[in-house]
């Protein structure tokens, strides 16, 4: 249906989220932090990414960043208890396309993967590449 990468140094979101999108169906891959899911992005071509903005290691913009200059058509999510709306508006300035609020519900999240996905299959469709 979708292959979901699930970027954030806490496990327990980690680990709710990919159970909740597995029982939807989705293929999902955990990174702990931003280096780890820069090299999974260099290796997997995933449909969405659900990428949390404080990370002690390098945080979601710069993480934003690299990701849409190594996989421009992956629609990124970012995830954040401290939004304000400057850093919701440079994130979506650098290419993310959502933007969701810890704590979110389940079924708020699986309604934006769900429309991020198909978003990227018709995409990837008019361009030739599904």
């Amino acid at each position: 249906m979708g292959k979901i990468l699930v970027v954030d140094d806490d496990n327990v979101i980690r680990n709710v989220l990919k159970k909740f999108l597995e029982q939807a169906n989705y293929e999902v891959d955990l990174a702990e932090g931003g280096i780890k899911a820069i090299e999974m992005i260099k290796n997997t071509e995933y449909d969405v990414i659900l990428l949390d903005i404080i990370m002690e290691d390098l945080d979601g913009i710069e993480v934003l960043r690299k990701a849409k200059k190594l996989s421009p058509l992956t629609t990124v999510i970012m995830m954040t208890a401290y939004s304000s709306p400057d850093y919701v508006l440079h994130a979506l300035t650098l290419g993310a396309t959502d933007f969701i609020e810890k704590p979110f519900e389940p079924e708020q999240m699986l309604q934006i993967v769900k429309e991020n996905v198909k978003r990227v299959k018709r995409w990837k469709s008019s361009l030739g590449l599904l």
